[in-house]
C-alpha cells in the first residue's frame, strides 16, 4: 500500500518460512533491504532500489519503505532480482559457500551445484501456493553448443531448452513431439562503444558507425526475424513509453565515410569484442563487413562468456557485447546504463542532461510525463551513440509436449505451476 508518495507499506502472507525453516518476516525483509542497500557489500541491487531513506520494521510481518523522493519504478523493480530475498541466517552462517548452497523461500530448493554442470532443485514443500510446485525434481544443465542442446530436447534427455537457435526456431515448430514458445523481451542486445579511448572518444567517429550498419541485415541473416531491430533501450513491452516510429540511424555509406573523414580517421580501426556464442560472432561478422565497407578496419576478438562482465567493467574493449535482459519499467533499461556512475555504464558515457533527466524521471509518478522524459532521453543517447543497439530478442524456448509450462518475456523460467503429463 502507498501511504504516501514516500512511503511504501508492507504486509507479508502468514507462514512463510525460507527453505532452512527461518521465518520469512519483518525482519528478514528489512535485512535483505539494508544488505543490498549497504555499501559495502557492492550490490549491484544498490542503484536499483533508489534513494530509500529508511526501511522499518512496524511488527512481525509489516513493515515500511520511505524513500527521500518519489520513486515510480519501485513496484516494478521488486518483481525483479531486488524482491528476491534470501534467508538471513543462512547468509551468515555460510558466508562465502552462500554462492552455491543459496536458501530463499521459492518454489524449489537448491540440492547441489556443480559449476558448470549442473544445478539439482527440489520441491520446496513449504511453497506458500497451496499444492505447488507439482514437479519433485529439477536438474538444469548447460549445454553451449547449440546442437547438442537440441539433440537432447529430441531424445527426451531433457525436456526445456532455453536459447533456441534462431535459424532453428521454424523447424521446431512443425516437429512432432516438440512445441516452441516465442514472447517478445523487455530487454536488448547492443554492443558498447569504449567512449574513453580512441577511436570512439569522438562522437563523429561513434556515428559514423551507426550508419554504417544495417541492423534489419542481422534481423534476417542472424536473427531470422524472430524478435525484432532495436533502435534504442526502450523495448516494445514498455508500451506507454515505446516510440514504433524512432528509427534515428538509416544505413548510409557517404554519411558515414563522410564523418570519418571529418574527424580525421577515414580508416578508423576497432576491434569487435564478443563471447564465443554462433549467433553473437555471427553479428559481429556482419557489423564487421558493414563497418568496413564504409572504411572502418574492424576486427573480431572472441572471449569466453564468464569474462565478459570483466571485460565490460574494465573497459579492455572498443566495441563489445552488451546484453541485457531488461526490466519492466524503462528506467531498468536505462537508468544504470546511461547515468554517469551508472554500474552498467561500460561504455564511459557522460552526458549531465540525460544524467539529470534520468534521476528526475525516477520521480516523476505522471505516467504521461515519465513517457515523455524517456523518449526526449532516448533521443540524446542516439544522438551520442554510446552503443549500438541491435536487436529486441524474442525468448526462443522450446519444451516436450509432456512439459506444461508458462513462458515470460524476460526468459526466465518460473516453473512453480510447471508439469508433466504421461
Amino acid at each position: 500500500e502507498m501511504k504516501d508518495d514516500l512511503t511504501y507499506l508492507f504486509n507479508l502472507r502468514p507462514g512463510i518460512t525460507f527453505h532452512d525453516g527461518t521465518a520469512f518476516d519483518a525482519k528478514a525483509a528489512k535485512w535483505n533491504f539494508d544488505r543490498m542497500l549497504d555499501a559495502k557489500t557492492g550490490s549491484p541491487r544498490r542503484s536499483d532500489l533508489g534513494p530509500i531513506d529508511a526501511v522499518e520494521v512496524t511488527g512481525d510481518r509489516s513493515f515500511s519503505v520511505r524513500f527521500k523522493q518519489p520513486f515510480a519504478p519501485f513496484p516494478h523493480v521488486l518483481t525483479n532480482r531486488a524482491g528476491l530475498f534470501a534467508s538471513p541466517t543462512a547468509v551468515e552462517r555460510l558466508g562465502a559457500d552462500f554462492a552455491t548452497r543459496a536458501v530463499g523461500a521459492g518454489p524449489f530448493k537448491v540440492v547441489s551445484w556443480t559449476k558448470n554442470a549442473e544445478l539439482i532443485l527440489e520441491r520446496f514443500d513449504g511453497y506458500w501456493r497451496t499444492g505447488m510446485p507439482y514437479l519433485d525434481r529439477i536438474v538444469l544443465r548447460p549445454m553451449p553448443d547449440e546442437t547438442v542442446r537440441l539433440a537432447n530436447l529430441r531424445s527426451g534427455t531433457v525436456q526445456l531448452v532455453d536459447s533456441v537457435p534462431p535459424q532453428n526456431f521454424r523447424t521446431l515448430e512443425r516437429e512432432r513431439g516438440l512445441k516452441t514458445s516465442e514472447k517478445g523481451g523487455v530487454g536488448f542486445n547492443g554492443f558498447s562503444l569504449n567512449t574513453t579511448r580512441a577511436p570512439f572518444d569522438d562522437k563523429r567517429v561513434r556515428q559514423a558507425l551507426m550508419f554504417a550498419v544495417d541492423m534489419d541485415a542481422v534481423q534476417r541473416a542472424a536473427y531470422f526475424n524472430t524478435g525484432q531491430v532495436a533502435h534504442g533501450p526502450i523495448s516494445p513491452p514498455l508500451a506507454f513509453a515505446f516510440d514504433k516510429n524512432f528509427r534515428p540511424y538509416r544505413r548510409d555509406l557517404a554519411r558515414a565515410r563522410a564523418l570519418l573523414a571529418e574527424a580525421g580517421k577515414p580508416q578508423a580501426a576497432f576491434e569487435i569484442t564478443v563471447i564465443n556464442s554462433p549467433l553473437v560472432i555471427r553479428i559481429a561478422e556482419i557489423i564487421q563487413a558493414q563497418a568496413n565497407e564504409a572504411g572502418f578496419k574492424a576486427t573480431i576478438k572472441q572471449i569466453d562468456g564468464t569474462s565478459l562482465i570483466t571485460v565490460l567493467r574494465g573497459k579492455t574493449f572498443d566495441l563489445c557485447y552488451s546484453p541485457w535482459a531488461g526490466r519492466s519499467d524503462p528506467d531498468g533499461n536505462m537508468f544504470n546504463w546511461f547515468t554517469i556512475d551508472g554500474p552498467n555504464n561500460f561504455a564511459g558515457y557522460k552526458n549531465e542532461v540525460v544524467d539529470r533527466m534520468l534521476k528526475e524521471a525516477r520521480s516523476v509518478t505522471n505516467v504521461a510525463r515519465r513517457a515523455s522524459i524517456y523518449r526526449q532521453v532516448e533521443q540524446m543517447i542516439a544522438d551520442d551513440a554510446p552503443m549500438l543497439f541491435v536487436h529486441f530478442d524474442a525468448a526462443l524456448q522450446a519444451a516436450t509436449e509432456k512439459l506444461n509450462w508458462t513462458q515470460h518475456p524476460d526468459g526466465s523460467f518460473r516453473l512453480f505451476n510447471a508439469s508433466l503429463s504421461e
